[in-house]
């Protein structure tokens, strides 16, 4: 599937290239993973981290708070020069995933790459850039934390029972539309030509492999193709690549064992360098 890899890598770098997005992205929200990890690993975030993809600076704005030194990289060029501004504390670069040591000159404590950065790549480069990582941006012992797409939430439940929670697109339209103003509303609805167009676009680069996929989700209109695996699998891949798995968490902070899917649409991965 070389043609339909860099098809996906050429649209999802176009995409965020843009330099659209910022409003969207500019808030200080954490989910509770996202805090339970801050807390866990205290002690390695207080050294030296990096986050891949910091965007607007969500998770950056708590890191600058925690660590000895913290790096952010992000290919959005607007989103670089509001957290230089925003978050002088931190030495932030422009930089693109796929050519880290170009913008990263050191090894840290700890890797970041939230909001499932590192789905944006497909299958091979997603685990060379993995290898990258650990064998020349993370320090001896060093962390890697990221969040990745569930392909287990895409999936009926055993059985073929849909999974809980999933509705018919009518329906979830529906409940979409429901108590939003009139102006949300008829911005809905003057995007479904370019949901259409996207669709028609990149629907057909869709594939499923025996571990993992590539999904054009409704990310931003059906604008992006993403990577999907299943928590097994993923543990399973970090092995291959010199990792080893601490921990699994939904976004909402439960724990997801060895053997279960999880439910959420996302999940964290918590790994250090074996």
């Amino acid at each position: 599937m070389p043609d339909q890899a860099a098809a996906q890598i050429a649209n999802n770098a176009a995409f965020w290239r843009r330099d659209k997005y910022l409003q969207d992205y500019r808030n200080r929200i954490l989910n509770p993973a996202e805090v339970l990890i801050l807390v866990r690993y205290v002690d390695q975030f207080r050294c030296r981290v990096v986050e891949i993809g910091c965007g607007a600076g969500r998770l950056l704005s708590y890191l600058v708070e925690i660590a000895a030194q913290t790096c952010g990289i992000d290919v959005s060029s607007a989103m670089v020069e509001y957290c230089r501004v925003t978050y002088p504390k931190a030495d932030v670069r422009t930089g693109d995933l796929r050519a880290l040591d170009e913008s990263l000159d050191a090894t840290f404590d700890v890797l970041f790459a939230a909001d499932n950065v590192l789905d944006v790549l497909d299958d091979e480069e997603r685990r060379r850039v993995l290898t990258e990582i650990r064998e020349r941006h993370l320090a001896a012992g060093g962390l890697l934390v990221f969040s990745s797409h569930n392909l287990a939430h895409l999936d009926p439940a055993p059985g073929g029972r849909p999974v809980p929670g999933r509705t018919s697109g009518l329906v979830s339209l529906s409940r979409t539309l429901f108590d939003r103003s009139p102006i949300a509303i008829a911005e809905r609805v003057a995007s479904l030509p370019q949901r259409r167009a996207n669709r028609k676009r990149l629907g057909p680069l869709q594939y499923r492999a025996a571990d993992h996929a590539v999904i054009n989700d409704l990310a931003h209109d059906y604008g992006l193709l993403h990577y999907y695996i299943r928590r097994d699998d993923q543990e399973r891949q970090l092995g291959r690549l010199g990792f080893t798995l601490l921990e699994c968490l939904e976004l909402d902070g439960a724990t997801v064992p060895s053997g279960r899917d999880g439910a959420g649409s996302s999940l964290y991965y918590v790994a250090t360098a074996a």
